[in-house]
């Protein structure tokens, strides 16, 4: 992970008001559904998923400031300011008074929150997948591999790559194919932004709450990020979503659209064509 602070040219005034450049994978037609992928990723999280769901919206997969190819923030924004910013980036890609839905995963999660209660009546409906966007006090340590501490041995970063996989993304080790570990260490290279901070801010449920539309939550059943329970963090939006739909996908890790990838496709498919 290139952690350069300051991009070259960085005016923070501007992108506080009018956002930066997304890059967005674009497919299909009809309604948009704006999809924002977890930390240390791109849209390429939703590799299984943007070819389905092309087939009943318009999917607009982007990579958030500082991922992927989209445009790089100060490393030093606070997590308010980062989501300031990529909410006045989202406002460069969608039109005018159009109506649109999100999914967010992760980090992806939060950021989705934050669009979501900005946009508000233009909402029609919001999937979380594994979100963040709540308190990591008492969160248990995961034994991650720091790529830093391997970064000038190739064989030890690619084998910290499928370790750290493993620890937080993924249930199942079958699951780790090279493509998956190759997509992941493009991934890896090209993030330039500490998503834990975004992530770890409480602001999901009030978020969801403030957008005033329907929301649906889908867990893998083995997801570490989910502490202290599913249901604890389920509840914590009915608070503020009463009609909150939830979904557990059995024998599913973090990555829930991807390992169980036909059961995601189908839940977000009925959900959002209900809207």
């Amino acid at each position: 992970m290139d952690q350069k602070r300051v991009p070259e040219g960085w005016d923070k005034e501007k992108a506080l008001a009018e956002g930066v450049r997304l890059n967005v994978k674009r497919a299909g037609s009809g309604h948009p559904v704006l999809m924002f992928h977890g930390g240390m990723g791109s849209w390429t999280h939703w590799i299984r998923n943007i070819d389905v769901l092309a087939e009943h919206f318009e999917v607009r997969a982007i990579d958030a400031p500082s991922y992927g190819d989209s445009e790089q923030v100060d490393y030093g924004l606070t997590p308010q300011e980062y989501l300031q910013v990529a909410i006045a980036s989202v406002e460069r890609i969608v039109n005018d008074d159009e109506s649109f839905s999100i999914v967010g995963f992760s980090f992806g999660g939060a950021i989705g929150s934050a669009v979501a209660a900005h946009f508000g009546s233009r909402l029609r409906a919001v999937t979380v997948i594994g979100p963040g966007g709540f308190s990591i006090k008492g969160r248990p340590r995961l034994n991650f591999i720091r790529y830093g501490d391997v970064k000038d041995d190739p064989a030890a970063y690619r084998h910290a790559l499928g370790h750290n996989l493993l620890q937080l993304m993924l249930k199942h080790p079958e699951s780790l194919s090279e493509e998956v570990l190759d997509m992941q260490h493009e991934n890896v290279d090209r993030a330039k932004f500490n998503s834990r901070n975004v992530s770890a801010q409480p602001i999901l449920p009030e978020n969801l709450g403030k957008a005033g539309c329907r929301a649906q939550l889908i867990y893998g059943e083995n997801d570490v990020t989910a502490f202290p329970s599913i249901e604890h963090r389920a509840d914590m939006i009915r608070e503020h979503v009463p009609d909150l739909k939830l979904h557990v996908l059995p024998n599913v890790g973090h990555w829930a659209m991807f390992e169980g990838a036909d059961e995601v496709n189908r839940l977000i498919i009925d959900f959002h064509k209900e809207a």
